[in-house]
């Protein structure tokens, strides 16, 4: 059996099993049986923020990183910055963590499924979006939506929810820790650019991102449309196919799997499509994210970070307003 393949069987044993184990322990109420993961959604973006951290590809000079002002290596350090970083292509991730319905469930997730004849059985997972805060103007969902719609426009990255397939804390840990395990003879070589061989295809120049197991294990779903409340979820089966958005509608080619979102987004090595020069980041950050747009309900950028003519320091910033108020996660592919 391929490697991929028994992390699938292995997956779905695992979810059936605790599912056995604990639907009776787990439910909120006596019809619905739901089940919720038992990790944060914090936990979700620590485990992807360390597998991609650690992708660094120092013979072609690039890396992946958490692009956010509070991290306090970046403080204080924009002038040695500006020396080193040539140029940076951003992405941007909503973390979520999962529920799940048995088959057996009477809750509108399962009853939706059904009505579209999209699979249910032995479980479904699903997440719900975020409900909006008194300061924020917008739904998390929408800036979302806008974020990735002025991305895609400008040929610039990407953004989309990154949910896990796991139900179960341990089995999430299980999958990092073999993760781990399978690239960490890869570091104890001689050569530490003996990484790029393995992860970037020498036809295509492509980071082949599905050789990093735990990256398989998640979903990517961009969001597709605007809304006008958060009484919405996206639904999909353990496998991360079938996807459902609960107004109800099938969305079968909207999901894909997060290796294939990060690989969408980084192209090419040799590529310098979708990337942003270090001298030009003030007026593409303007351009990108502050232009008004009467359909989109106006600005995205704070006028505080449309007036900062340092334009690194404003980037990042800008990522770190995301996380705060949005809990949105500004990640780089860095060129330096």
């Amino acid at each position: 059996m391929s490697r991929s393949g028994a992390s699938r069987c292995l997956r779905s044993f695992t979810i059936s099993n605790m599912i056995k184990r604990e639907i009776y322990l787990a439910k909120t109420n006596k019809n619905s049986f739901r089940l919720d993961a038992d990790f944060t959604e914090d936990t979700v973006g620590f485990a992807i923020e360390s597998f991609l951290s650690v992708l660094s590809f120092p013979r072609l000079r690039f890396s992946i990183k958490p692009f956010s002002r509070r991290q306090e290596r970046w403080l204080g350090a924009d002038a040695r910055l500006d020396g080193y970083l040539k140029s940076f292509k951003p992405f941007y991730m909503q973390f979520k963590r999962p529920s799940a319905y048995p088959d057996i469930s009477t809750a509108k997730v399962i009853a939706d499924r059904e009505k579209l004849r999209l699979p249910v059985s032995p479980h479904t997972l699903y997440f719900e979006l975020r409900k909006k805060r008194e300061q924020h103007y917008d739904y998390q969902h929408n800036v979302l939506y806008r974020l990735r719609k002025r991305l895609l426009s400008a040929g610039v990255g990407d953004a989309a929810y990154v949910c896990p397939l796991f139900l179960e804390r341990s089995a999430y840990r299980f999958h990092v820790h073999m993760s781990g395990l399978m690239l960490w003879p890869i570091f104890w070589r001689s050569s530490p650019w003996e990484l790029e061989e393995i992860l970037i295809s020498s036809t295509s120049g492509e980071i082949k991102f599905d050789q990093v197991p735990v990256l398989r294990e998640h979903i990517s779903i961009p969001p597709h449309s605007i809304v006008s409340d958060a009484k919405h979820s996206y639904s999909f089966t353990e496998g991360g196919s079938d996807l459902c958005f609960h107004s109800p509608l099938a969305l079968p080619d909207v999901g894909t799997s997060l290796t294939s979102f990060l690989a969408k987004v980084a192209g090419t090595v040799q590529d310098d499509h979708g990337f942003i020069s270090i001298n030009d980041a003030g007026r593409r950050l303007r351009e990108l994210f502050a232009a008004e747009d009467n359909a989109e309900n106006g600005f995205l950028l704070p006028e505080s970070m449309r007036a900062n003519d340092n334009g690194l320091e404003a980037w990042l910033y800008w990522g770190d307003y995301l996380r705060q108020e949005f809990g949105i996660e500004q990640f780089a592919l860095v060129r330096w």
